[in-house]
């Protein structure tokens, strides 16, 4: 099984905290964020730009921004930058695979390999900057409460 490779996750990651945020963010702000290698994050910006998915701009109030609106990139189209999400060898390029045709399991990976691409192709980055706010706002108010049924406040650095 292959599954994503690093780049993708690492992808999918830029691109959720850049929707998160509006104007350019720096891939270093984002590094840091994310807990990312920077250089590594770098390349994945790089290849994102290339494919038109992202915009960079260098200077004071430079850094990367989305190219279209959220709402209109599929994660399909960020992990596929880095190539096709595949479960298996079969499945990136059925051709080249000597078993399909004697291969009982080959029309399975094959159909599991059209879903992951459909379900992949319904969510846009704006569907799931929208749950990460969910899910940001949710662990705020459950610290929120836990700090107050402990009675326990937390220090501020001076």
């Amino acid at each position: 099984m292959l599954g994503l490779n690093r780049n993708a996750d690492y992808a999918l990651r830029l691109m959720l905290d850049i929707g998160a945020h509006s104007g350019a963010v720096s891939t270093a702000d984002i590094a840091r964020r994310q807990e990312t290698p920077y250089q590594f994050l770098r390349k994945v910006a790089r290849t994102l730009v290339r494919q038109g998915l992202l915009t960079s701009e260098r200077g004071a109030r430079g850094g990367l921004r989305l190219a279209r609106p959220a709402e209109s990139v599929t994660l399909l189209e960020i992990v596929s930058a880095f190539g096709p999400p595949s479960l298996n060898r079969c499945t990136v390029d059925p051709p080249r695979c000597d078993r399909r045709e004697v291969c009982g399991v080959f029309p399975v990976w094959a159909e599991a390999q059209r879903e992951v691409e459909r379900v992949l192709a319904r969510y846009t980055l704006s569907d799931v900057v929208s749950r990460q706010a969910i899910l940001a706002d949710s662990r705020a108010r459950t610290g929120r409460r836990k700090r107050v049924a402990t009675g326990r406040r937390r220090r501020l650095a001076s």
